[in-house]
């Protein structure tokens, strides 16, 4: 699986208001000056009533844009479809439309306030030294063109399309079928160091486990049997749910025997609808068939005809081994030497049948290598077909947020530490 992600304007018609708005609030500007000489006639000549009118206006802008800001940002977060069709999408975009709206009435009620102080003469004003602004005036004017800058980014919807494609990937489709048969209890199954003994079963699914967290490309399902054969998991490329499974897989859950051809037809039944090429079937036992319904043999033939390979792993030593027979009176296992019966020649028919081939591992450090044998006998095949599909995010919100959050600024710095008089 690929994915990549682009960056696209889907309205960049948008950008031509970098033009547009400057000329307007340049036009506007001097229409208000033209205007400042009558402002002591209007309705709102009153300097304290349009001061709290612009600091009213103020504060309900603050409090539409955080609704805006939250109502939208909740259904970013909430909901993974197209946002324009929630309504309350449409109502935090129409609340924070509604800050703007507020904020700029704010501005033209603190335009036009006239001066607080009157004075009599302008004497005493002219005998003060006249000062230089300094840089810091530039900042208000700066934060006013960002927020511009970012509104008119917004109207211009920048979204982020995420394509994710199938790749053809090589690889192939294995069923492991593990015997879970009480013998596997037996101990007599060195670890890759040779030091000490555990039972073939622990030994088999430490070898499997790390034959399936070293796959990539290979589609792997689990089958288990005893008396009878069950599918613990199906042909998947989720290797974390593969491995969560295995461990779970114990001795004693079946009716005990061992039922080879029935395992092997279970298994056939897992391939016999796979696309792959190359098909195979690594059948992992310790015993000689005693319970099966169907004939091993007959069950090979069967996999020879879907072109299905099977590679038998003999594990253990077979003959007189040491087998747990219960706890002793201080809690510790004892072991008892049991006579386990081992049939290689079956197996070894059942990989010629199935154009496999057989083997037989002692230790863990054999059976890895017959793991890796088998891999390299397999030939490899596509098993996905090409698919894309794109996915647009609307990312407008990241632009159309941080303008509001500059403009408030803006307007805090005007009314504030840099506020003209008169």
């Amino acid at each position: 699986m690929i994915r990549t992600s682009e960056f696209a304007l889907h309205s960049p018609w948008a950008l031509m208001m970098l033009v547009v708005v400057p000329v307007l609030l340049i036009s506007l500007y001097q229409s208000e000056r033209k205007r400042r000489s009558g402002a002591g006639s209007s309705l709102l000549a009153d300097p304290g009533l349009q001061f709290r009118s612009a600091a009213g206006l103020l504060v309900l802008s603050i409090l539409t844009l955080v609704c805006g800001a939250v109502a939208c940002g909740w259904v970013l977060l909430a909901t993974t479809g197209v946002p324009f069709e929630s309504p309350i999408f449409i109502a935090g975009l129409t609340s924070m439309g509604l800050t703007v709206l507020l904020a700029t009435l704010a501005v033209w009620l603190q335009r036009i306030s006239p001066p607080v102080f009157v004075f009599p003469s302008l004497g005493p004003l002219r005998a003060i030294r006249e000062g230089s602004p300094g840089a810091m005036r530039l900042l208000a004017p700066l934060l006013r063109m960002v927020s511009i800058v970012l509104v008119i980014a917004a109207l211009a919807r920048p979204q982020v399309a995420t394509t994710e494609a199938d790749v053809f990937t090589e690889g192939m489709d294995i069923i492991i079928t593990l015997d879970v048969s009480t013998s596997m209890e037996a101990v007599d199954f060195a670890p890759p160091d040779r030091r000490g003994r555990k039972s073939r079963i622990r030994g088999a699914k430490e070898v499997i486990r790390r034959f399936i967290e070293q796959r990539t490309e290979d589609r792997l399902g689990l089958v288990v049997f005893a008396a009878q054969a069950f599918t613990q998991c199906p042909l998947s490329l989720d290797y974390s749910i593969l491995v969560n499974i295995l461990k779970s897989v114990k001795t004693g859950v079946i009716v005990d025997g061992t039922a080879i051809g029935n395992s092997v037809i279970v298994s056939i039944n897992r391939l016999r609808n796979s696309e792959a090429k190359s098909k195979a079937i690594i059948l992992l036992t310790d015993g000689d068939d005693n319970a099966s319904k169907v004939s091993p043999v007959q069950a090979a033939e069967i996999a020879a005809e879907e072109d299905i390979h099977i590679f038998p792993i003999l594990v253990g030593r077979g003959g007189q081994v040491p087998y747990p027979v219960g706890p002793n009176l201080f809690g510790q296992m004892q072991y008892h030497n049991a006579e386990i019966r081992t049939n290689p020649e079956l197996l070894k028919k059942i990989a010629a049948i199935a154009k496999g081939k057989f083997y037989r591992a002692v230790d863990q450090a054999a059976l890895e290598e017959d793991f890796q044998d088998i891999l390299d006998q397999m030939e490899k095949t596509r098993l996905m077909d090409p698919g894309k599909f794109t996915r647009h995010t609307e990312v407008f919100q990241l632009a159309l947020l941080p303008a509001l959050l500059v403009l408030l600024l803006e307007l805090t710095f005007r009314w504030t530490r840099f506020r003209r008089f008169p």
